[in-house]
């Protein structure tokens, strides 16, 4: 078995973190497309249980999943509060589907994006980038619209540039402390 086929292969490190990754896409694309709650529900529902199923890391990583699905929601409600966002041009509270998101991005931060844990920085980059691109794409989809086109992806970016180095830093901690739990 060469080197290739060991790495990717079932079960494998790899394999596991771009099954990950690959879920997390399929599950955003899903809940932003239809944008629709109860949907949404059932696809954050059903992607936590194929995660834990598969290779989520127990109660460890049902706190974390948790954590930053609670503070996912407020941060969304605080984004319409303050009108970055809009529902068809009207202010809303941040709809329910959006906050099912949360708990779906959760279940990367220990696997597909567990590389970023140690390099902060390089996660303020992503997350500047990459949660900047996820909200500009989800209201290319969606009724969610940016209240300003100018200011809400900067307000985006700068947000994502320490949410995101947070979120590592957390399931850094939970793994920690997880593996501290596991072995006292």
């Amino acid at each position: 078995m060469n080197t290739l086929t060991k790495l990717f292969a079932p079960g494998s490190y790899m394999a596991k973190t771009l099954a990950n990754g690959l879920l997390f896409n399929v599950s955003w694309l899903a809940i932003v497309s239809t944008h629709y709650s109860v949907l949404a529900l059932a696809v954050a529902g059903l992607h936590l249980l194929i995660h834990f199923s598969i290779m989520g890391r127990g109660i460890v990583e049902a706190r974390l999943v948790f954590g930053v699905m609670l503070a996912g929601f407020l941060l969304d409600q605080v984004f319409f509060a303050v009108g970055i966002f809009t529902v068809s041009g009207k202010f809303s509270f941040a709809p329910l589907w959006i906050s099912c998101l949360w708990p779906v991005l959760a279940t990367t931060l220990m696997h597909a994006f567990s590389g970023l844990q140690q390099r902060l920085l390089l996660a303020s980059v992503i997350g500047a980038i990459g949660g900047a691109g996820s909200y500009w794409a989800g209201t290319r989809l969606s009724d969610v619209d940016f209240t300003s086109l100018f200011w809400g992806p900067i307000i985006m970016a700068l947000t994502w540039a320490i949410v995101f180095p947070a979120l590592m830093l957390a399931a850094r901690l939970n793994m920690t402390r997880g593996t501290q739990t596991d072995a006292g």
